[in-house]
């Protein structure tokens, strides 16, 4: 084993029969910090990347992380961001922002390319360390994996007057986001000493995650940052208002927030606990603060200043019914009056009232489209935004075996089933498949492939053609038998052009 990964003395213990040893410690520029190895992978998990945000720097931009003296231990998972989320069951605090980092165990030495994940929960909820993102398995296939936590809710996107005005930015609310962007930037400063390559960054998420990327892609403080983009059904296609109202109304949202909370300063808001604050209920989003985002996402592919990076985008074909939400209890015509009021002062375009007739699948499929629309525009903006780099699309439509307990949020091909696949978990809780195996194994290679060359295609693979507009440029990720059952969805050009109107 090579000099970087002498096991230390005492330090190997035997758990299930793997051996977890400890390599020599990683200096980073804040510390020594030691991980552990286990088949094969190093890990060193929740290190700090920037100081605690408490007390006064409640809803601060994040501030540099503190040095330590000796070697800080990075073994285990520290408490995830506060949250009001009851599926994740992990410690939470305030003080959580923390990212771990995976690699193979002969790292020392290497200059791999790095893909960080920001996690999805609709920036209300989850965490990097979530057992779906464990990296595993990725950097078997020749990556580094980093994961992290960001602010998130009402601690990492709040706006309030006094924010804006001690803020050396004169602006407020995006803190997750500049979390997210703290996060790449202690990636830029350190990856080279886990075996990471700076220069040969790939930002990915799912979801909220996915939408984070697409914000990312679009602020003007991300140069540099990172090389490529792939981003997994989540993005935003409809035109929001202009930044000033946005700001404005951001700020107003914060004022009344904190009167109903019985806070009238910004002192007394970061004097309540943080449970109180996360009890309260608050609708996070990014918001175009003239800093961190100076305007839409489509704005920034239109005016050219988008990250011109290789972009990697897709969608699933059953997660209509995990995104219908209330919806799902609207009735037919419930839902037809809700496509009314939404297209006011128009008629619903005809377009509309052909796809989704008075029944009760048509909310569902409503909201699938919506996805789907949704990623086939930011594919689209990439390749007619005049962006020197590909894009390429994909359409999920596999259907994974059915869990042991009844199938629920992300059942069939739904909102997230192809996370499994991305980081190589087809572990023993389903009965999986060859074809599933078959499947991941694409998926790893085409992912991390183009973590390595911005060009998903490689030996072995089906080719993935760079998407031009039309649908055959979409790869189908499924079963031949599935492709040929389902591999057709709307022209979402048409769609899209529909929902905009004239």
């Amino acid at each position: 084993m090579k000099a970087a990964l002498r096991l230390a003395a005492g330090l190997i213990t035997l758990l299930g029969g793997t051996a977890v040893a400890a390599p020599e410690p990683v200096r980073i520029d804040s510390g020594l910090v030691a991980g552990t190895v286990e088949d094969g992978i190093a890990a060193w998990r929740s290190i700090p990347y920037a100081a605690p945000p408490v007390g006064p720097l409640r809803w601060r931009e994040p501030q540099p992380a503190a040095s330590w003296q000796g070697v800080r231990q990075a073994t285990s998972f520290s408490p995830t961001c506060m949250q009001a989320s009851s599926w994740d069951k992990q410690p939470r605090s305030e003080d959580c922002l923390t990212l771990s980092v995976w690699a193979p165990e002969d790292y020392s030495g290497k200059k791999l390319p790095v893909m960080v994940w920001i996690h999805g929960g609709g920036l209300h909820s989850g965490s990097g360390s979530q057992p779906s993102y464990l990296g595993d398995r990725l950097p078997r296939h020749g990556v580094i994996l980093v994961t992290f936590n960001y602010r998130l809710g009402i601690f990492g996107f709040f706006s309030h007057p006094e924010l804006t005005a001690e803020s050396p930015f004169h602006a407020s609310g995006n803190q997750g986001q500049l979390d997210q962007i703290a996060a790449l930037q202690w990636v830029q400063r350190n990856i080279a000493a886990f075996g990471g390559d700076p220069a040969r960054v790939t930002i990915f998420g799912e979801s909220a995650g996915s939408g984070s990327v697409r914000h990312l892609i679009a602020s003007p403080l991300t140069e540099g940052l990172f090389q490529a983009a792939i981003g997994e059904s989540g993005a935003d296609y409809t035109q929001r208002t202009k930044r000033e109202h946005r700001a404005a109304v951001a700020e107003e949202r914060g004022k009344q927030f904190a009167e109903s909370a019985g806070a009238g300063s910004l002192a007394a808001l970061r004097a309540l606990p943080a449970e109180t604050l996360s009890e309260k209920p608050w609708k996070p989003e990014e918001i175009a603060d003239g800093h961190v985002e100076i305007g839409e996402a489509s704005e920034a592919y239109a005016a050219h200043r988008q990250r011109d990076v290789p972009l990697l985008v897709g969608w699933n074909a059953d997660e209509g019914v995990d995104l219908a939400g209330d919806m799902q209890n609207l009735t037919p015509q419930g839902f037809h009056e809700m496509l009314a009021g939404w297209f006011q002062p128009r008629p619903i375009p005809s377009l509309f009232d052909t796809l989704y007739p008075l029944v009760d699948e048509s909310k569902v499929r409503f909201m699938q489209d919506s996805m789907g629309a949704a990623m086939w525009n930011w594919a689209s903006e990439q390749v007619s935004g005049g962006a020197r780099s590909p894009a390429y699309a994909y359409y999920f439509l596999h259907v994974p075996p059915e869990p042991f307990e009844p199938c629920t949020y992300g059942c069939r091909a739904g909102h997230g089933a192809e996370i499994r696949y991305v980081f190589g978990h087809l572990d023993q809780d389903r009965a999986w498949r060859p074809e599933d195996r078959e499947l991941g194994e694409h998926i790893l290679d085409y992912w991390t492939n183009f973590a390595k060359t911005g060009n998903p295609n490689g030996p072995g693979l089906p080719v993935w053609p760079k998407f031009d507009g039309k649908p055959q440029t979409v790869l189908r990720l499924g079963t031949a038998a599935e492709i040929a059952e389902r591999g057709a969805f709307p022209d979402y050009s048409a769609w899209l052009a529909a929902l905009r109107g004239p």
